[in-house]
């Protein structure tokens, strides 16, 4: 007699997900699961724009973690975070509003669901964070398992060789999943390496273990017989299994384990609930997988995408012929100087795509560099270039992460006077990233270090002027631009810049409003009858300009690309010692941690609006 065909489950991923459900089902319905979970993420992501290419290449891998472990009881970080889509979707939440203000961050939350025990948007943190939770645990005397998925790069930097060194001697047990994408992780790990890893961690394995130690301890007759056992296995692995940096540390180590074979991924998760102490999992994946230009991608442009059309891959909104990105004019101008200064060095850690000068990597191997997700070590780098003659450095970087080199930069750069450019991209309101990657923070942590001079232009033009200016200035310098774009400017005729100048655009009436960047030429066309004063340098001022602004009834500081404790107080506490007599208002963003959304909801809702301007003059 015919057997009937077994149907395979469906979900609905238009209605959020049962978690429950995942429990009951097969490696089939499974495998399935994971094709309509991919294409929700893609369905999102073109609707929303986001992280794609990570989260599809770790769905496999997430649904199996969910069916295997006994999620929210069992803990799961995600480092960086945006690999964490597929594990939002079997958490129960939509991504239908994915990034928006009133949907669910492109980042673990949580404020958003009890699966989500810790969170981060910058890399590298994961194996640190499980190892406090898994001491937490101990302590609490409570049992479940704490798990670190690493990888996209995030193991390069040095947070997670801190905590690896750390793993070391520390008796609380965590599971690190490594997924290997190709753009982390090295060679593997000898052909005899998983099945001597497998028999180790089974469960018959490690239960005679035990009772052989416990046994032949006891007396001092057996205790030699212990020890040379031990030294011979010791040999045997020696021989037959290859190092690494996780069995060198007497850790388990699992590799080669199919990051999209939800069957060998389960086998290897039981091996690694049976362990007594942690377990690395060398898990390897595509990036991308499951949408064809995302796993075709090889320089990083699917990593992060814009709204999108499925079918094309073409963005749904066309640039605009007349704009121009800030990160590509500061690009251009990279590139022409570089075509003509042999003596120009260029380092970027691990965004060369977003800030569009991956084209550079390969056409000047020797003075390019990338240096991966290694913020603290290309600003070292960086400060020890600069410090010989006629040799300048540009770091070009992200707002966000240029706050992990914090130490270097006022260590490094700024104490030695090092001829170093920060070509600080990303500044300003975070939009749909959220505040784990805000780029309003940076001017006032740089305005605390001694040595460093601060800029941002209005326009194309002053970009152009401020960075021929950066070619002949010999001491640090940090160039700020927001994530945005500007019209194009043709046949400037560059002018030479002093620095801390200022611009007075416009001299009318008894109230000036001080500003900077491309909220300049709003300012001058929506407040008629106001002094307009262009700060294009934060730092230093021009203290002749302020003075010249001191008989004025009303000074407003307005500051929408930084925190109130940056350039507005440093202006601030000028006046007080010019004794200005007048009224001071600063309008500027607080000091707090922005939630994602749009740029627009964000100045609205920080009361920094045109709108909440007005109510100040």
């Amino acid at each position: 007699m015919q057997m009937k065909k077994k149907d395979i489950k469906r979900f609905d991923l238009d209605k959020p997900f049962n978690p429950e459900d995942i429990k009951g089902l097969d490696i089939k319905e499974l495998e399935q699961l994971s094709n309509d979970v991919k294409n929700e993420i893609i369905k999102s992501c073109a609707k929303n724009g986001g992280h794609l290419a990570s989260s599809l290449g770790a769905t496999d891998l997430t649904v199996a973690l969910h069916h295997y472990f006994n999620l929210p009881n069992d803990k799961v970080i995600f480092d960086v975070g945006h690999q964490c889509y597929a594990h939002k979707i079997l958490s129960g939440r939509s991504l239908d509003r994915l990034r928006k203000s009133d949907g669910v961050s492109g980042f673990q939350r949580r404020s958003e669901s009890e699966y989500d025990p810790y969170e981060a948007g910058h890399s590298s943190t994961s194996i640190s964070a499980a190892m406090g939770l898994a001491l937490a645990r101990d302590l609490n005397k409570e049992k479940y398992e704490v798990i670190a998925v690493i990888g996209d790069s995030s193991f390069a930097n040095g947070v997670a060789f801190e905590g690896l060194n750390n793993l070391a001697n520390f008796n609380h047990k965590v599971i690190i999943i490594i997924n290997d994408n190709n753009r982390s992780i090295g060679e593997t790990h000898g052909l005899l390496h998983n099945y001597f890893e497998r028999f180790r961690l089974s469960k018959s394995y490690l239960r005679n273990k035990d009772r052989y130690q416990r046994f032949l301890k006891k007396t001092f007759l057996t205790r030699w017989f212990y020890y040379l056992t031990s030294w011979v296995k010791g040999l045997f692995r020696k021989i037959f299994i290859r190092s690494n940096v996780f069995t060198k540390m007497g850790l388990y180590f699992i590799s080669n384990v199919d990051g999209h074979d939800i069957k060998q991924l389960e086998k290897a998760f039981k091996l690694a609930k049976n362990s007594p102490k942690t377990v690395a999992i060398h898990v390897t994946t595509v990036k991308g997988k499951g949408y064809q230009y995302a796993e075709q991608d090889d320089v990083g442009n699917w990593h992060g995408v814009a709204p999108f059309d499925i079918e094309t891959g073409k963005p749904l909104k066309e640039r605009d012929p007349k704009y121009i990105s800030w990160s590509q004019v500061y690009a251009q101008l990279l590139k022409e100087r570089i075509a003509t200064d042999e003596r120009m060095v260029l380092i970027n850690p691990a965004t060369m795509v977003g800030s569009c000068i991956d084209d550079l990597l390969k056409k000047y191997p020797d003075r390019v560099f990338d240096v991966g997700i290694s913020e603290e070590h290309g600003a070292v780098f960086a400060a020890a270039i600069g410090l010989n003659k006629d040799i300048h450095a540009y770091y070009s970087i992200y707002s966000t992460f240029l706050q992990r080199s914090y130490d270097e930069i006022s260590h490094d750069v700024a104490r030695l006077d090092s001829d170093v450019t920060f070509l600080i991209d990303r500044a300003g309101l975070p939009g749909e990233d959220g505040e784990t990657h805000s780029g309003i923070y940076d001017v006032a942590y740089l305005m605390s270090i001694p040595n460093v001079a601060i800029c941002m232009a209005k326009d194309m033009k002053e970009a152009i002027d401020l960075f021929n200016f950066s070619t002949i200035y010999t001491h640090p310098l940090a160039i700020r631009y927001p994530k945005d774009i500007t019209p194009i400017i043709e046949n400037h005729e560059p002018r030479e810049v002093k620095l801390g100048e200022w611009k007075v655009e416009v001299n009318e009436g008894d109230t000036a409003i001080i500003s900077y960047g491309p909220v300049i030429d709003r300012l001058i066309e929506h407040f008629k009858g106001y002094t307009i004063v262009n700060a294009m340098f934060l730092r230093p001022i021009d203290i002749e300009v302020l003075k010249s602004l001191t008989n004025k009834k009303k000074i407003v500081i307005y500051d929408i690309y930084a925190t109130k404790e940056g350039f507005a107080s440093y202006v601030l506490n000028y006046l007080n010692e010019l004794n200005y007599q007048g009224e001071v208002k600063i309008l500027a963003i607080p000091n707090e941690f922005i939630k994602h959304g749009n740029v627009l909801d964000q100045v609205n809702n920080l009361h920094i609006a045109f709108d909440d301007l007005r109510k100040l003059l």
